[in-house]
Protein backbone atom coordinates (compact mmCIF):
# COMPACT_ATOMS: atom_id res chain seq x y z
CA UNK A 1 0.00 0.00 0.00
CA UNK A 2 1.06 3.57 -0.55
CA UNK A 3 1.48 4.21 3.20
CA UNK A 4 4.22 1.55 3.30
CA UNK A 5 6.19 3.45 0.67
CA UNK A 6 5.73 6.70 2.58
CA UNK A 7 6.89 5.03 5.81
CA UNK A 8 9.97 3.69 4.01
CA UNK A 9 10.84 7.17 2.73
CA UNK A 10 10.32 8.68 6.20
CA UNK A 11 12.55 5.99 7.71
CA UNK A 12 15.33 6.61 5.21
CA UNK A 13 15.11 10.33 5.92
CA UNK A 14 15.36 9.71 9.67
CA UNK A 15 11.88 11.01 10.48
CA UNK A 16 10.70 7.72 12.04
CA UNK A 17 12.51 4.83 13.76
CA UNK A 18 10.77 1.99 11.91
CA UNK A 19 8.10 1.77 9.20
CA UNK A 20 4.70 1.13 10.76
CA UNK A 21 4.22 -2.25 9.09
CA UNK A 22 7.53 -3.48 10.57
CA UNK A 23 7.14 -2.14 14.11
CA UNK A 24 7.07 -4.67 16.93
CA UNK A 25 3.53 -5.17 18.23
CA UNK A 26 4.14 -7.91 20.78
CA UNK A 27 6.50 -10.59 22.07
CA UNK A 28 4.08 -13.53 22.18
CA UNK A 29 1.99 -15.31 19.58
CA UNK A 30 1.21 -13.16 16.57
CA UNK A 31 -2.06 -12.28 14.92
CA UNK A 32 -4.12 -14.79 13.00
CA UNK A 33 -3.61 -15.23 9.27
CA UNK A 34 -6.93 -16.96 8.61
CA UNK A 35 -10.41 -16.83 10.11
CA UNK A 36 -10.87 -20.53 9.42
CA UNK A 37 -9.54 -22.47 12.40
CA UNK A 38 -8.11 -25.35 10.34
CA UNK A 39 -6.27 -23.03 7.97
CA UNK A 40 -4.95 -21.05 10.91
CA UNK A 41 -3.57 -24.20 12.55
CA UNK A 42 -1.98 -25.24 9.27
CA UNK A 43 -0.28 -21.83 9.05
CA UNK A 44 1.70 -22.51 12.23
CA UNK A 45 4.30 -25.14 13.04
CA UNK A 46 6.65 -25.89 15.93
CA UNK A 47 10.25 -25.69 14.74
CA UNK A 48 11.00 -29.38 15.35
CA UNK A 49 8.44 -30.56 12.78
CA UNK A 50 10.16 -29.11 9.68
CA UNK A 51 13.58 -29.87 11.17
CA UNK A 52 12.77 -33.58 11.42
CA UNK A 53 10.85 -33.62 8.13
CA UNK A 54 13.58 -32.03 6.02
CA UNK A 55 16.42 -33.90 7.70
CA UNK A 56 14.65 -37.19 6.97
CA UNK A 57 13.75 -36.29 3.36
CA UNK A 58 17.24 -34.93 2.62
CA UNK A 59 18.90 -38.03 4.05
CA UNK A 60 16.64 -40.24 1.95
CA UNK A 61 17.51 -38.38 -1.24
CA UNK A 62 21.24 -38.57 -0.51
CA UNK A 63 21.02 -42.32 0.06
CA UNK A 64 19.03 -42.73 -3.14
CA UNK A 65 21.58 -40.66 -5.05
CA UNK A 66 24.35 -42.94 -3.80
CA UNK A 67 22.56 -46.28 -4.19
CA UNK A 68 20.49 -45.82 -7.34
CA UNK A 69 21.57 -42.76 -9.33
CA UNK A 70 25.12 -43.82 -10.24
CA UNK A 71 26.63 -40.78 -8.53
CA UNK A 72 29.99 -41.09 -6.81
CA UNK A 73 30.56 -39.89 -3.25
CA UNK A 74 32.66 -36.89 -4.40
CA UNK A 75 29.91 -35.95 -6.88
CA UNK A 76 27.27 -36.20 -4.16
CA UNK A 77 29.30 -34.15 -1.69
CA UNK A 78 30.24 -31.47 -4.22
CA UNK A 79 26.74 -31.18 -5.67
CA UNK A 80 25.19 -31.16 -2.19
CA UNK A 81 27.47 -28.33 -1.08
CA UNK A 82 26.53 -26.42 -4.24
CA UNK A 83 22.86 -26.92 -3.35
CA UNK A 84 23.36 -25.62 0.19
CA UNK A 85 25.26 -22.58 -1.10
CA UNK A 86 22.50 -21.92 -3.63
CA UNK A 87 19.98 -21.93 -0.79
CA UNK A 88 21.90 -19.17 1.02
CA UNK A 89 21.71 -17.03 -2.13
CA UNK A 90 17.97 -17.70 -2.54
CA UNK A 91 17.48 -16.89 1.15
CA UNK A 92 19.23 -13.54 0.78
CA UNK A 93 17.59 -12.49 -2.48
CA UNK A 94 14.09 -13.48 -1.33
CA UNK A 95 14.48 -11.68 1.97
CA UNK A 96 15.89 -8.53 0.42
CA UNK A 97 13.97 -8.13 -2.83
CA UNK A 98 10.65 -9.84 -2.05
CA UNK A 99 9.99 -9.50 1.67
CA UNK A 100 11.47 -6.01 1.97
CA UNK A 101 10.63 -4.34 -1.33
CA UNK A 102 8.20 -1.49 -0.77
CA UNK A 103 5.21 -1.48 -3.10
CA UNK A 104 2.02 0.45 -3.83
CA UNK A 105 0.28 -2.83 -4.71
CA UNK A 106 -2.29 -3.79 -2.09
CA UNK A 107 -2.19 -7.45 -3.18
CA UNK A 108 1.60 -7.59 -2.92
CA UNK A 109 1.46 -5.90 0.49
CA UNK A 110 -0.97 -8.55 1.75
CA UNK A 111 1.33 -11.33 0.55
CA UNK A 112 4.35 -9.69 2.19
CA UNK A 113 2.40 -9.15 5.40
CA UNK A 114 1.35 -12.77 5.72
CA UNK A 115 4.66 -14.12 4.49
CA UNK A 116 7.08 -11.96 6.48
CA UNK A 117 5.96 -8.64 7.96
CA UNK A 118 3.91 -10.38 10.64
CA UNK A 119 7.18 -11.96 11.81
CA UNK A 120 8.63 -8.47 12.28
CA UNK A 121 5.55 -7.46 14.27
CA UNK A 122 5.76 -10.55 16.50
CA UNK A 123 9.41 -11.65 16.23
CA UNK A 124 9.27 -14.21 19.04
CA UNK A 125 6.21 -16.15 17.91
CA UNK A 126 7.60 -19.73 18.14
CA UNK A 127 5.18 -21.10 15.53
CA UNK A 128 6.23 -18.82 12.67
CA UNK A 129 9.94 -19.46 12.16
CA UNK A 130 9.45 -21.93 9.32
CA UNK A 131 7.03 -22.54 6.49
CA UNK A 132 4.38 -25.08 7.56
CA UNK A 133 4.84 -28.61 6.15
CA UNK A 134 2.09 -28.67 3.50
CA UNK A 135 2.95 -25.47 1.59
CA UNK A 136 6.65 -26.20 2.14
CA UNK A 137 6.30 -29.63 0.50
CA UNK A 138 4.47 -28.11 -2.48
CA UNK A 139 7.05 -25.35 -3.00
CA UNK A 140 10.04 -27.64 -2.52
CA UNK A 141 8.57 -30.09 -5.04
CA UNK A 142 8.57 -27.31 -7.62
CA UNK A 143 12.23 -26.67 -6.86
CA UNK A 144 12.96 -30.40 -7.23
CA UNK A 145 11.30 -30.49 -10.65
CA UNK A 146 13.24 -27.40 -11.74
CA UNK A 147 16.54 -28.84 -10.53
CA UNK A 148 15.89 -32.15 -12.27
CA UNK A 149 15.08 -30.42 -15.56
CA UNK A 150 18.32 -28.44 -15.30
CA UNK A 151 20.75 -31.11 -14.09
CA UNK A 152 19.18 -34.56 -14.35
CA UNK A 153 20.31 -37.09 -11.73
CA UNK A 154 22.60 -34.54 -10.09
CA UNK A 155 19.41 -32.97 -8.75
CA UNK A 156 19.12 -35.97 -6.43
CA UNK A 157 22.15 -34.60 -4.55
CA UNK A 158 21.63 -30.89 -5.24
CA UNK A 159 18.06 -30.88 -3.89
CA UNK A 160 18.87 -32.40 -0.47
CA UNK A 161 21.82 -30.00 -0.18
CA UNK A 162 19.41 -27.14 -0.92
CA UNK A 163 16.95 -28.37 1.69
CA UNK A 164 19.69 -28.96 4.27
CA UNK A 165 20.59 -25.31 3.69
CA UNK A 166 16.95 -24.43 4.39
CA UNK A 167 16.97 -26.57 7.55
CA UNK A 168 20.07 -24.77 8.80
CA UNK A 169 18.35 -21.47 8.01
CA UNK A 170 15.21 -22.16 10.06
CA UNK A 171 17.33 -23.57 12.90
CA UNK A 172 19.55 -20.48 13.04
CA UNK A 173 16.55 -18.19 12.71
CA UNK A 174 14.84 -19.85 15.65
CA UNK A 175 18.03 -19.73 17.72
CA UNK A 176 18.67 -16.05 16.94
CA UNK A 177 15.30 -15.16 18.46
CA UNK A 178 15.30 -17.74 21.24
CA UNK A 179 18.81 -17.69 22.71
CA UNK A 180 21.26 -14.99 23.87
CA UNK A 181 24.05 -13.75 21.62
CA UNK A 182 26.92 -16.30 21.60
CA UNK A 183 29.89 -14.78 23.40
CA UNK A 184 32.78 -17.06 22.50
CA UNK A 185 32.47 -17.59 18.74
CA UNK A 186 32.82 -14.33 16.75
CA UNK A 187 31.10 -15.47 13.49
CA UNK A 188 27.97 -16.52 15.39
CA UNK A 189 28.09 -13.42 17.58
CA UNK A 190 28.19 -11.25 14.46
CA UNK A 191 25.35 -13.24 12.86
CA UNK A 192 23.15 -12.78 15.95
CA UNK A 193 23.92 -9.05 16.24
CA UNK A 194 23.29 -8.42 12.55
CA UNK A 195 19.88 -10.08 12.79
CA UNK A 196 19.00 -8.08 15.90
CA UNK A 197 19.78 -4.86 14.01
CA UNK A 198 17.61 -6.05 11.12
CA UNK A 199 14.62 -6.49 13.44
CA UNK A 200 14.98 -3.70 15.94
CA UNK A 201 16.87 -0.87 14.20
CA UNK A 202 17.09 -1.13 10.41
CA UNK A 203 15.11 -3.73 8.44
CA UNK A 204 16.86 -2.71 5.20
CA UNK A 205 20.25 -4.21 6.09
CA UNK A 206 21.49 -7.64 7.28
CA UNK A 207 19.25 -9.81 5.11
CA UNK A 208 21.25 -12.99 5.66
CA UNK A 209 19.90 -15.20 8.45
CA UNK A 210 21.99 -18.36 8.21
CA UNK A 211 25.11 -16.60 6.92
CA UNK A 212 26.45 -13.08 6.40
CA UNK A 213 28.14 -14.15 3.14
CA UNK A 214 25.84 -12.34 0.71
CA UNK A 215 25.56 -9.26 2.93
CA UNK A 216 29.35 -9.03 2.61
CA UNK A 217 29.20 -9.51 -1.15
CA UNK A 218 26.43 -6.96 -1.78
CA UNK A 219 27.41 -4.43 0.88
CA UNK A 220 24.36 -4.74 3.14
CA UNK A 221 26.07 -5.52 6.44
CA UNK A 222 24.69 -3.51 9.35
CA UNK A 223 27.07 -0.76 10.48
CA UNK A 224 27.34 1.54 13.47
CA UNK A 225 27.29 5.34 13.31
CA UNK A 226 31.00 5.43 12.53
CA UNK A 227 30.49 3.13 9.55
CA UNK A 228 32.06 0.08 11.18
CA UNK A 229 30.48 -3.33 10.62
CA UNK A 230 28.64 -4.44 13.73
CA UNK A 231 30.35 -7.48 15.23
Amino acid sequence: MRQNVIDFQDFKAGRIKLPGHLEIKGTGYGERLFENELLERLSRTPIWVPQIMWTTISTGFLLFAFLSANLTIPEIIGTGIAGALTWTFVEYMTHRFFHHSETNSERMSRIQHKGHWIHHMYPKDPTRFAMPPIPALVLSSLFLVLFYLLMGNYALAFYPGFMIGYTVYITFHYAEHKYPIPKHYPPLRRLWKQHIVHHYKNPYVAFGVSTNLWDWVFGTMARDREGRIIK
